[in-house]
């Protein structure tokens, strides 16, 4: 369940006497209403949904099957759209979410605006040795003057000198300086935020889990949804040991501290139901979402802020057995399987409607919401759960600034006749259908032309034969009856032509439409690829190039979803957080096309800088062991795995030279040996070859050691 805190001045139901009773069942109505006419509008692409999900898992429409299975055709179905549809979601999430880095992140505005109050409290230590310097020379002069300040003076004198030592270090620079490390706490805290998945023993999706489900949903129906920041009450539970009356001792498991912690969550593109009227997310004016329930779901409600408990178990009484029922598109999921057929009604379960969205104020105070009367007519950014068709059972202000309508959608292709865009599935409609025409035509071909039809004159045969001629086969004896007929005349044997390499022309060219439409078969690892594919270069001129169309999914969602999502973050934290040591004025940075982009351009340009080592004059002004590391950042490998640190490189490269010359003095030791040269010349040799080599190395020879 989601929901976010309910503050006292919004949430809370009305105690005052002198109000008028809640009444919110005008409302209920008129938000019933308001649902109806979402569903209604979106049956249209529940339609186009089903089919995506069809096609994705490899099922033909009823009717078709129903067609093929009359026919006995071939029910045979390429999965194109699933292949297509996994390899740009791998591929996409293997750009968004990179191993090493993130793909987002805090920086401080240019100008950070900052109350003097912060530089102090972080700047402290520069501050007081600031004010210590400043007070010497005041100190030297009064003990010059034998004049001994009492506590009052002391004190002027120290907050003269905190002033102006405050206003010493109180510049741009130390700003900047000050805003950089709390904007890197505040990513740190907000990381960290996005990584815990657990909270009271539920396991919650990490925050690449979640983005890998959106990027799923859009990639096959066209729009994925993420929300959030959602927020919920965490205890941290703990054993502790405790001695009994009689001295056992006993463990039992206590909450050591609750605190409120954001989370988030992806929501599926079936449970969502946005303003018809809007063309793009920035006009919605409400989203309603669907949460199917069960009977202890729905109690467990009266728990949490802001739910009127009455008027829900008022509903739990008058509807025991449960009031869901399947719409038409989740009886058709449920049935997609063509195994299983619940039925409409669900025992025991609930319909639960959640809505985001701007309502006035009146409408809200008649709801229950404490807002002023000379604030009525103002348009409020809100929260309502509904149960059923029209019974409201919370209605509050929204309490985060900032974020009106916490879902973040991300569209595959953007598209402004609609809000629900295409995806893969549905942009390859026609290829799959060619791909499956073309592939059944080949099956059914192939059995056609595996054997002979063979035809008998059922008049020239006896009657024994002709009443089963089902088994015929090669050596069968067949007796006529008819004088005067020849076995052509009563039997014959028809070839049917095998027309399997021309459905496998019409299969590759609907593949290769699929090609341009979508991610091309190389993305996906098939090696069987002509042309400029059948080099590495080639095929990696080719990856390049196919990069160009991820560059626009991965901008489109850092603009649609990690930038408004991250920046609800900082809101969140900067509200409701109880760390004051990472607030301040910060801008939000999604990094995950520049990174994309970035790498491609230094995996380029590395190689070409790395030949300058070649160059004598150029190895002194360049960091070898730096270039590698950029080197390696590109593959995305852990280099402090992978590269030695200076010291072990260092000791690497000493006991290769060691062994080299080692290697080197037993290659002319054998090689003075067999010119005959006694033992005696040959130390001699050795030595004045170990002395040079030394020499060379910029080691002390033993000559000049003993000179010094």
């Amino acid at each position: 369940m989601s929901m976010l805190p309910a503050i006292p001045a919004s949430g809370a139901l009305q105690s005052d006497p002198q109000r008028p009773p809640i009444d919110r069942g005008a409302l209920g109505q008129q938000l019933g209403q308001e649902l109806k006419g979402a569903q209604n509008a979106r049956s249209l692409y529940e339609l186009r949904w089903l089919d995506d999900l069809r096609q994705y898992k490899g099922f033909y429409p009823p009717a078709v099957a129903e067609q093929l299975r009359r026919n006995k055709r071939s029910q045979v179905y390429y999965r194109l759209t699933t292949n297509k549809v996994n390899t740009m979601v791998a591929r996409l999430m293997d750009l968004l979410f990179p191993q090493r880095s993130k793909n987002w992140s805090i920086s401080p505005t240019p100008d950070p605006m900052l109350p003097p109050d912060i530089i102090a409290e972080d700047m402290a230590d520069e501050i007081n040795a600031a004010m210590l310097r400043a007070l010497e020379p005041v100190m030297q002069d009064l003990g010059a003057r034998r004049i001994v300040p009492d506590m009052l003076a002391m004190q002027k004198l120290q907050a003269n000198a905190y002033q102006q030592a405050l206003a010493e270090i109180d510049t741009p620079e130390t700003r900047q300086r000050v805003a950089v490390a709390r904007a890197k706490r505040m990513e740190s805290l907000i990381d960290d935020q996005l990584k815990e998945c657990n909270a009271n023993g539920q396991r919650r999706p990490a925050w690449a889990q979640n983005s890998r489900s959106v990027v799923h949903d859009a990639c096959l129906y066209g729009m994925g949804v993420l929300k959030g920041p959602l927020v919920e009450k965490v205890q941290t539970k703990r054993y502790t040991c405790q001695k009994g009356t009689l001295g056992q001792l006993t463990w039992r498991e206590e909450i050591f501290s609750e605190d409120m912690r954001p989370y988030h969550e992806a929501v599926s593109i079936w449970d969502v139901f946005p303003d018809p009227d809007a063309r793009n997310p920035g006009e919605l004016r409400f989203v309603w979402q669907s949460h199917l329930m069960t009977d202890k779901d729905v109690i467990a409600l009266k728990s949490f802020p802001g739910f009127d408990s009455g008027t829900i178990e008022t509903y739990l009484r008058d509807h025991e057995d449960g009031d869901a029922t399947l719409a038409s598109w989740e009886s058709q999921l449920r049935t997609l399987d063509q195994e299983r057929n619940g039925g409409d009604s669900l025992k025991k379960r609930y319909r639960v409607w959640e809505r985001w969205g701007f309502l006035t104020g009146k409408e809200l105070y008649d709801a229950g919401a404490e807002i002023p009367e000379a604030r009525h007519a103002e348009v409020y950014s809100s929260n309502v759960w509904m149960i059923g068709e029209d019974t409201i059972i919370k209605a509050m202000v929204n309490p985060l600034e900032g974020v009106d309508i916490p879902y973040y959608w991300y569209p595959y292709e953007r598209d402004d006749s609609t809000f629900w865009p295409e995806g893969i599935a549905s942009l390859l409609r026609s290829p799959q259908a060619g791909i499956n025409a073309s592939v059944r035509a080949m099956q059914d071909n192939a059995g056609l032309s595996s054997g002979p039809f063979l035809a008998f004159n059922m008049q020239a045969l006896c009657a024994e034969d002709a009443a089963d001629l089902s088994g015929a086969m090669a050596r069968k004896m067949l007796r006529f009856e008819r004088s005067g007929v020849t076995l052509p005349q009563a039997f014959q044997a028809v070839n049917i032509p095998s027309c399997i390499q021309e459905n496998l022309t019409l299969q590759q060219f609907w593949a290769n439409g699929a090609d341009e439409i979508s991610t091309p078969r190389f993305n996906a690892g098939d090696g069987n690829v002509k042309g400029a594919g059948s080099t590495a270069s080639g095929l990696s001129m080719l990856m390049g190039a196919s990069n160009i169309l991820l560059k626009d999914h991965v901008k489109d969602f850092d603009d649609h979803v990690v930038a408004p999502f991250i920046r609800a973050m900082y809101q969140w934290n900067m509200q409701w957080s109880p760390r004051e040591d990472c607030k301040g004025d910060f801008e939000v940075v999604a990094t995950g096309s520049q990174s994309l982009i970035a790498k491609e351009v230094r995996a380029q340009q590395v190689p070409g800088i790395m030949s300058y080592l070649s160059n004598p004059a150029f190895v002194p002004h360049i960091d070898a062991r730096g270039l590698l590391e950029v080197a390696f950042e590109q593959t995305d490998l852990p280099v402090e795995r992978i590269l030695y640190t200076p010291e072990e490189a260092a000791r690497h490269q000493r006991e290769q030279q060691a062994q080299a010359a080692q290697a080197n003095v037993q290659a002319l030791v054998q090689e003075l040996q067999a010119q005959g040269m006694p033992p005696e010349q040959i130390q001699q040799q050795l030595v004045m070859v170990l002395g040079q080599m030394q020499g060379q190395a910029g080691l002390p020879t033993p000559q000049t050691e003993a000179r010094q």
